[in-house]
């Protein structure tokens, strides 16, 4: 008989459960199985895998992938899936020791079709063991044997579990980096970037042996320049003997050469661009297509009379542009013109947010720039523009009113402005007492917002990053930390980004000098790494949060996530847009702007300053047309990626985005309290009434505006106003957008504007400054205006229960079911929509049933 058989026959003819085994079972070497060709029986075959793996139990680590290779080799060959099977039953046995687990796994991996969610369940109870060695060995099984390549939610179990395991601080640091590097390799989208924060803390240990590992395992996974740090640490491990050396030098080595081909592609690339510009302007078939597309569009489409050649080929760039990526666009001159005045957040003008009012179709200031000289003529939010100089505005375009308000600073335009309670015939025939001479000064928009709250916390809203931005925010940081500010909340919620270098720029205000910020990756030159170039401005011992949200992109991300990967603030909202892409603002070459004097020498073109060389003769400043090109990635310092991706059919594959520390959602209303918000407002008695009693109560109003504490009695006829309105909403809905059109009064009596952020209604802001209190051992109870208006548990608004319904309505719906029983008819599809709205419990309540008093 074969030795095989003779080996499988000395197993007890019935074997035990393996849990039970593995109990009774002495401690042994594995002894490697015959390698005679027998088939065993299936009793057999169950009782020398058991036998093997009870031997596996305390056996070196080494020696058991050996020895689980070689079983399944041998036993898998003869027995094919029946060994596979009796794996798979033995692995389902609870209680297993972690080294069998390890060796059940490795066997399994060598047979066909393994189970891998299955395989990455056990793996995951390896990863809780105390056997320190048995972890780092699944972890390394788990990285090396396919598991990037399994079902997501096997992936995001396994990866969860790594990340567990190399977050214990019971570990030693050495198997933490190697648990976190598998869970890098292994995890999916967002789940990726905690274990490459871990590596990136890991890197930055005193420990040199630790900051060792995590250079290593960063480089093996390939971000050896994307990671600030990495590459120093493998140059002094390179000079150290030893295997690590060795593998640091061979990454170094890979480096070298991979930067050398680097370089090698852009030279091809840029002798490719010098010989396609020798060739001169030669209409390729591709162009000539394009060019009778053109044609047919214009002759023959039934709108092709309503658009130009311009228009059409301005169309086809935008949408190849748009083809490569969402955020790469085509600007023509005028679009040009806007995008930059954006940038520069600087213009020639009286200095006031403008636009068309939608209820009466007036030029309106919605609301002065302070700072600028509309307001200090004594313009203020909601005033008319009826006139501009001798030119009406009824009618006419925004832009057009707009050109003839902007111009040199210094000059004088006369407007007239008409208010509220004003004859309305003054509209069209303005008199020469409504005339207001205002001098157009240079314009800053201000993107930052500041105010300092109770407790001592100051607020900072930065809405855009022009390139005034960081200027901004440090004269607001510098004024609040004068006034005594103990905590900060930077607020970036809606901030769609701007530009890069201030980016930089404002995370400088908050890190040390040094500290990597950003790096990009581009596919045509080197990468570049934005630091830190100075100390901070705000006290490394002041706490700081950072207010994010959906929309909040592009340079907020850089400037949230480099403050949550230095660890020096928390975030607080929602995960960010998802904008992790930088682009360019090329001019078309061959492409000229016209020509200007540049009278006050600040390299580019103001309105007001002359036309000197006007190519296509039309009068006006015409810019060249500008291509916004995408052309690098960001990285944040820890290495990740916050870039949204989409796979191959526009559908989202990695959400990407900042994702913060405190997840805080916003307040959300029912759908009756908004529409009856909305028609509240709409019937504009409350803007009266404030405007009316403002003068009297200025006083009361400004403190108001600060902070009611959530108390409507606290505003002087209130009942009386409330009584007045005829409104669902309750005295607390009220009160909120009273307070709303007053803090408007408010910014126009004091000449500065509020933040969007209130801490009394904004829930997210809530959540931030208890943060900031848990942080210096406070709680947000010691200040009684957060005491009495916060809401962190809040609730958002839910239906009312039926038992809810106002008599009012109830009488309304019955008589709608009594008019169409008299006709004798079913309802109608409106009917039908009107009676479920008269009976839909969130559509009803009385001010007192609304739940909204305290």
């Amino acid at each position: 008989m074969h030795a095989l058989l003779l080996l499988l026959t000395a197993a007890a003819p019935s074997a035990p459960p393996l849990a039970v085994s593995l109990a009774l079972a002495p401690a042994a070497p594995l002894r490697g199985p015959s390698p005679a060709r027998a088939l065993p029986a299936q009793d057999d075959l169950e009782a020398l895998l058991t036998e093997k793996a009870v031997e596996a139990s305390e056996a070196p680590i080494d020696t058991l992938f050996r020895e689980a290779r070689a079983v399944a080799r041998i036993l898998g060959d003869e027995a094919g899936a029946a060994f596979d099977r009796a794996v798979d039953r033995q692995l389902a046995a609870e209680g297993l020791p972690p080294r069998t687990t390890l060796f059940l796994v490795a066997a399994r991996l060598e047979g066909d079709e393994p189970d891998r969610a299955a395989l990455a369940e056990a793996l995951g109870t390896v990863l809780t063991a105390a056997d320190s060695a048995a972890v780092v060995a699944a972890a390394e099984l788990a990285a090396a044997t396919g598991f990037d390549r399994a079902d997501e939610e096997s992936r995001a179990t396994l990866a969860a579990a790594l990340v567990t395991a190399a977050e214990s601080a019971d570990r030693a640091s050495a198997d933490r980096v190697r648990c976190a590097a598998a869970a890098h390799q292994i995890a999916l989208g967002s789940q990726v970037d905690r274990p490459k924060r871990l590596l990136f803390e890991f890197l930055q240990s005193s420990d040199p042996s630790t900051s060792a590992s995590a250079a290593l395992a960063l480089a093996s996974l390939g971000v050896m320049e994307t990671v600030e740090g990495v590459v120093p640490v493998l140059e002094r491990v390179a000079t150290e003997p030893g295997a690590e050396g060795r593998l640091a030098q061979a990454y170094l080595k890979q480096l070298q050469i991979r930067r050398f081909k680097d370089t090698e592609l852009r030279r091809a690339y840029t002798q490719r661009e010098e010989l396609l510009t020798t060739r001169g302007a030669q209409l390729t078939p591709e162009l000539r297509r394009l060019e009778a597309l053109v044609e047919m569009v214009s002759r023959f489409h039934i709108e092709g009379d309503r658009v130009s050649r311009d228009e059409l080929f301005e169309a086809a760039m935008q949408g190849l542009l748009q083809r490569m990526d969402p955020h790469s666009s085509f600007f023509n001159s005028e679009a040009w013109e806007k995008f930059e005045q954006d940038l520069e957040a600087e213009y020639g003008g009286i200095g006031a947010y403008v636009n068309v009012d939608r209820e009466d179709g007036l030029f309106t200031i919605t609301r002065p720039i302070y700072s600028g000289p509309a307001y200090q003529a004594g313009l203020t939010s909601d005033d008319k523009i009826v006139r501009v100089g001798d030119w009406p505005t009824l009618g006419e375009e925004s832009e057009e009113v707009i050109k003839r308000l902007k111009g040199k600073p210094g000059t004088p335009v006369k407007l007239y402005v008409w208010r509220r309670g004003m004859d309305a015939a003054l509209i069209d025939r303005p008199t020469e007492d409504m005339a207001v001479t205002v001098e157009r000064g240079v314009i800053t928009i201000p993107p930052v917002h500041h105010a300092m709250l109770p407790g001592g916390v100051g607020l900072v809203e930065l809405t855009t990053f022009s390139r005034v931005a960081s200027q901004e925010v440090a004269m607001a940081l510098q004024e609040l930390l004068q006034d005594g500010a103990t905590s900060l909340v930077l607020d970036l919620r809606n901030n769609t980004g701007g530009l890069l270098d201030e980016a930089r720029n404002v995370a400088d205000l908050f890190l040390p000098a040094g500290k990597t910020v950003v790096t990009t990756e581009s596919r045509v030159r080197s990468g570049r790494t934005y630091k830190t170039r100075m100390a901070p401005l705000v006290p490394e011992e002041l706490p700081v949060a950072v207010l994010i949200n959906r929309f909040s992109a592009s340079a907020s991300e850089i400037v949230s996530g480099a403050l949550q990967d230095h660890g020096r603030a928390t975030l607080v909202g929602q995960r960010s847009y998802g904008k992790g892409s930088v682009q360019n603002l090329l001019q078309l070459p061959g492409e000229e702007d016209d020509g200007f004097a540049d009278e006050n020498r600040n390299g580019r073109r103001d309105a007001w300053e002359t036309l000197t060389n006007d190519q296509d003769g039309d009068g006006e400043f015409d810019y060249a047309p500008r291509v916004k090109l995408t052309i690098e990635h960001y990285l944040l310092p820890s290495g990740r990626s916050i870039h949204r991706q989409l796979d191959e059919e526009g559908n989202l594959e990695n959400p990407g985005g900042v994702e913060p520390d405190l997840e805080a959602s916003s307040v959300r209303y029912a759908d009756w309290r908004l529409r009856e918000m909305r028609r509240v407002q709409g019937e504009r008695a409350l803007k009266e009434w404030a405007t009316e009693n403002f003068a009297a109560n200025e006083s009361t109003f400004q403190a108001l505006a600060q902070s009611d504490r959530g108390d409507w009695n606290a505003w002087p006829g209130f009942e009386e106003l409330y009584s007045s309105l005829g409104t669902t909403l309750g005295r607390d809905g009220i009160r909120l957008l009273l307070r709303i059109e007053v803090r408007r009064l408010v910014q126009d009596a004091r000449g500065s504007a509020f933040p969007m952020g209130d801490f009394q209604e904004d829930r997210q802001l809530q959540v931030a400054i208890a943060r900031l209190f848990e942080a210096q051992g406070r709680t947000v109870d010691e200040v009684p205006e957060f005491a009495l208006t916060f809401e962190p548990d809040g609730e958002d608004d839910e239906a009312l229960p039926l038992a809810m319904l106002t008599g009012a309505r109830l009488e309304e719906a019955r008589q709608l079911l009594a008019r169409i029983e008299v006709e004798g008819r079913s309802l109608s599809a409106t009917e039908l929509w009107q009676l479920r709205s008269l009976l839909r419990a969130e559509d009803m309540g009385t001010p007192e049933e609304s739940g909204e008093p305290r």
